[in-house]
Formats: C-alpha cells, sequence, structure tokens
C-alpha cells in the first residue's frame, strides 16, 4: 500500500536532489594561448630567423601536463624552417571548477612561473608568457578555441604578442 509517509520522504529525496545538482556550478572554460615576449629573442639575431620554444604546462587540480611548443620570428612574420612553414602547439582550451593553478616549466623542467586561473575568467581567451614577467596583460579580444591550422596558430601568439609589446 502507498502511504502519506513513504510519498512525502520519496518527495524530500526529490527535493534535496534537485537542490544538490543546482549548487554544482559548471565548468569554466578558457583558452589558453602561450606567447613568446619580446626578450625571448636574442639581441644578434636575424629578425627573420624563427626561434622555437619548447615548455610543458601542469594544471595541479586537474593533474595533467602539457607539452608547449612555440615557433616565432621577431618580425612577426609566419615562422618557417628550411622554407617550410612550422606549427606550433601553443593553444589549449581547458576546463575547470572554481580555480585552477598552471605552473611553467621550460623544456629542460625547470619551474618558470605559476598563475591562478579563477572562474571569473570563464569563456575568455588568456595570453600566457612563456618567460616569467612581472606584468603583463592576459585578456585578450580572441574567441575561446583552439587554433584549426598553422595560419591560425601563429594568429593567436601574433595577437598575444602584440597585446604585450
Amino acid at each position: 500500500m502507498f502511504s502519506l509517509r513513504i510519498a512525502a520522504v520519496t518527495l524530500l529525496s526529490l527535493l534535496l536532489w534537485a537542490c544538490s545538482i543546482d549548487d554544482q556550478q559548471p565548468p569554466s572554460q578558457v583558452s589558453i594561448t602561450f606567447y613568446p615576449p619580446t626578450d625571448s629573442f636574442p639581441l644578434f639575431t636575424d629578425k627573420s630567423t624563427t626561434i622555437s620554444q619548447k615548455r610543458f604546462f601542469r594544471a595541479k587540480q586537474l593533474s595533467s601536463t602539457e607539452s608547449v611548443e612555440i615557433n616565432q620570428r621577431a618580425d612577426g612574420k609566419p615562422p618557417t624552417l628550411n622554407g617550410q612553414s612550422v606549427g606550433q602547439h601553443s593553444t589549449f582550451l581547458i576546463e575547470f571548477t572554481d580555480s585552477l593553478d598552471l605552473e611553467l616549466y621550460s623544456e629542460s623542467g625547470e619551474f618558470l612561473y605559476s598563475t591562478t586561473l579563477y572562474s571569473e575568467l570563464s569563456q575568455k581567451h588568456l595570453c600566457l608568457p612563456s618567460e616569467p614577467l612581472t606584468k603583463f596583460n592576459m585578456l585578450v579580444d580572441l574567441p575561446v578555441t583552439t587554433a584549426h591550422n598553422k595560419h591560425q596558430a601563429h594568429q593567436l601568439v601574433a595577437a598575444c604578442r602584440a597585446l604585450n609589446q
């Protein structure tokens, strides 16, 4: 038999379950593009020479490590090696809740810097330098996306470089 007590407990359980779902915050999503600061280019290097930087970043809460490869020229033109267009793996789409601590490391594993991203940055494109800087602009007016080809990857890095000239 169906009793009023069972109905009340069931209704209360459903209400508590619905409230717990509403309290969960949807994940924040950001795009991050790593770019080489102006100081990354040696003074004696020809401005048309492509420099390559390999970095690693680790997202503490996600316990994942990602490899970063940036190929850029000091003059800002698309990078080439031996006359061939080169790609780069410098833009990432990341989802997190509340906050996320990112650490950047050199190719040899040397710690470069860390930064914390907060959920207020959700649906933003962020620029992070490939070298430690004391001051830089992080927000750029770009879509929240990753690069779909070499040309778009270069445009994203170039936009971050231009923001922080």
